[in-house]
């Protein structure tokens, strides 16, 4: 896996990785039988604003703010070096690799930024608008959505960061971008979708009516509306509806088979939708803020207090637990199937099931 691509899926996958079992390491991707037992803080230079990302020399990094620093730890010797930063990235958009190693973050004036990891600006793209999201291509560039007076323009990074080239369509965008087969990327517009092709053309594609979500998985899209799931083709047309059991809050695209989505009730649950729309629920407790699937099918469910809930595919609880403390929540995988969180009161915490070496212990059970 290129260190590209091994950044992203950190970001995405690594909040169910992670995990310890008390007799071996697990297999990367999956959760472990029995829950984290140790927790040991690393003292950040600020309050935590960003989950620990895994870089490609194996260190991780950490965005702080009050003072804006990057953090970065190094696992074999438990240090923490920090270079001051102009601003801590949005929380709209998770920091990511690039090929070249650089961190990708988008600052709180709307500018691209990608960083050295001495915190130094090596590009800045400013953008014509707020950013909605960016979608990576197989060539090594990017597609930043971008709503922008009424329009949406969809702008050409080059490999390097710098912009090639904006074409835009005049409709004000309602949804994050979602990529479909074929390299397209498309956005929810009042009309219908806003389709990018490789070519460099944006077309409009008439489509459903209220629509609130558009969700990249397993190499397509779905829309979504308040009560139903449509299968996007690579063009953008809509396959018949799959019903929805009740209106979803937040989704969560994937690169994989399914993505996930949180509907309140009653009673609160998390849907795995698969490519077709095709869903199965899980009822979940409703403190869940973010979730993923791991390898398995099991989920981890996570909340900014601390508490972390992990179910087996057929949603029966498998262990829970509570740090008892305010969290970025998101875990990061380790080297040797520790996880690591951002705790919000400036410290990064390692979770592991070895015997307890901290003052503090996460209270768990199963």
């Amino acid at each position: 896996m290129s260190p590209r691509r091994a950044g992203a899926r950190a970001l995405s996958v690594a909040l169910l990785v992670g995990a310890t079992s008390a007799l071996a390491d697990p297999p990367r991707g999956t959760l472990p039988p029995a829950p984290w037992t140790s927790v040991d803080p690393f003292p950040l230079p600020g309050a935590g604003v960003t989950a620990p990302l895994r870089l490609p020399d194996g260190r991780l990094a950490v965005f702080t703010r009050a003072p804006s620093t990057l953090a970065l730890l190094d696992e074999s010797s438990g240090t923490v070096r920090s270079s001051p930063v102009e601003e801590p990235p949005s929380d709209r958009v998770a920091p990511r690799c690039d090929a070249r190693g650089r961190l990708v973050i988008l600052g709180a004036g709307g500018t691209l930024f990608r960083l050295g990891l001495d915190g130094r600006v090596r590009v800045a793209a400013q953008l014509p608008g707020e950013l909605l999201g960016v979608v990576e291509r197989a060539d090594g560039s990017e597609i930043a959505a971008v709503s922008s007076h009424q329009r949406v323009d969809f702008v050409t990074l080059r490999a390097d960061g710098s912009v090639a080239s904006v074409r835009s369509l005049s409709a004000s965008p309602m949804t994050t971008p979602a990529t479909l087969e074929g390299g397209r990327v498309a956005v929810g517009v009042p009309r219908g979708l806003a389709v990018f092709d490789p070519a460099g053309t944006v077309r409009l594609v008439p489509s459903v009516e209220g629509l609130r979500h558009l969700v990249s998985v397993d190499h397509g899209a779905l829309a979504v509306t308040a009560t139903a799931v449509f299968p996007l083709d690579p063009d953008g047309v809509v396959a018949p509806p799959r019903p929805l059991p009740a209106p979803t809050r937040w989704w969560s695209s994937s690169e994989g088979a399914t993505a996930l989505a949180w509907v309140d009730g009653p009673p609160p649950a998390v849907l795995r939708v698969d490519r077709t729309g095709a869903w199965v629920r899980v009822d979940a407790p409703p403190f869940a803020e973010s979730a993923v699937l791991d390898e398995s099918g099991a989920m981890l469910l996570v909340s900014r207090l601390g508490r972390l809930v992990a179910l087996d595919r057929d949603g029966q609880e498998r262990w829970v637990v509570d740090l008892r403390r305010a969290i970025v929540p998101r875990v990061t995988l380790g080297e040797h199937g520790e996880a690591w969180v951002t705790a919000v009161d400036g410290n990064l915490l390692r979770l592991s099931s070895r015997a307890p070496s901290s003052q503090e212990a996460p209270r768990a059970h199963r």
